[in-house]
């Protein structure tokens, strides 16, 4: 084995070999990089002590509890319809060149409505923009149409065979889950500042933008299909009157979980109890840890079998 690999790599011509040594090197450091954000956020998980919403102090905290919707609030999942707190769609099309099959992405739709999370202390205002979540259920199927609706998931949908020209994805976290979260945590008094309601605002219309179709198009007044000036005063208008319809239902002091302002803090909400989300973590850092050290090796062996640039 090793004199076939001598023999192969020796007769490399020079500038393949080093784009193959780049390659690997390029691996290398990229796995490095994963590794540790792996163990970060496996360290983050494992050792933050879980908070009580009513006693939790402003910053990174930990919190666990049943998600529900806000007050007059309900969300649905675009594909089957189902009632939910959060939900991801996606529509994926099967691409074949020769012998060669791939998927590319023409529909992705993720909520970005805010919901709680209760305790027995109190409950807290979820902003799932920017969360790595972890789904209660994630159903995979296939058609060959690009509509849904012609074929709703089922309970079994995971187990069908791969036919059809259509992948269709749906992740969802329902009503009364219980949810492990990890963010930022602050309080604010139902009086908000300007400020703060005009960065919500401002969220809000940029989910809106997300899906044109299904929150703008109702405000192109004039059906040109372009959003002008005067529509786009309608919209952060309605955009406000919701989010200060969120605001003023919630009386005394409210709190909310977001994406932490220092990106390298993990934001996680998952429906996993915090268990498996451990072992799950720990695994993947210990398991990119290995494939780095067999990447180490294979540019160790390389470098010793032929040096890129030989004197």
């Amino acid at each position: 084995m090793y004199v076939w690999l001598k023999s192969e790599i020796m007769a490399m011509p020079g500038s393949d070999y080093q784009v193959l040594l780049a390659v690997l090197i390029g691996v290398f450091a990229f796995l490095v990089y994963y590794c540790y954000g792996a163990f970060r956020s496996f360290r983050f998980v494992d050792g933050t002590a879980t908070s009580k919403i009513r006693s939790a102090a402003q910053g990174h905290v930990e919190l666990k509890g049943l998600g529900e919707w806000l007050s007059g609030d309900s969300i649905t999942s675009p594909f089957s319809n189902s009632r939910c707190v959060w939900y991801h769609c996606t529509i994926d099309k099967r691409k074949k060149s020769g012998k060669r099959i791939s998927w590319s992405n023409i529909s992705d739709e993720r909520s970005g409505a805010l919901f709680r999370l209760v305790d027995d202390t109190g409950w807290c205002i979820i902003n799932p923009d920017h969360a790595q979540v972890i789904p209660e259920t994630d159903i995979t199927w296939y058609g060959h149409d690009a509509d849904y609706r012609l074929k709703p998931p089922s309970k079994a949908g995971w187990l069908q065979f791969n036919m059809g020209s259509y992948r269709f994805r749906e992740r969802l976290i329902r009503p009364a889950t219980t949810l492990y979260a990890l963010g930022e945590f602050s309080s604010f008094q139902n009086s908000p500042t300007d400020e703060y309601i005009a960065r919500q605002v401002d969220d809000l219309v940029k989910d809106w933008k997300l899906q044109p179709q299904r929150y703008l198009a109702q405000y192109d007044f004039d059906n040109n299909g372009v959003i002008q000036k005067r529509e786009w005063q309608a919209i952060r208008s309605a955009a406000r009157k919701q989010v200060l319809g969120i605001l003023n239902s919630q009386g005394g002091e409210q709190h909310l979980l977001s994406a932490p302002r220092d990106p390298g803090l993990p934001y996680i909400l998952s429906a996993t109890v915090e268990e498996d989300l451990v072992a799950r973590k720990k695994l993947a850092a210990w398991f990119s840890v290995a494939i780095a050290f067999l990447v180490f090796i294979a540019v160790v062996i390389l470098f010793s079998l032929r040096p890129p640039f030989p004197s």
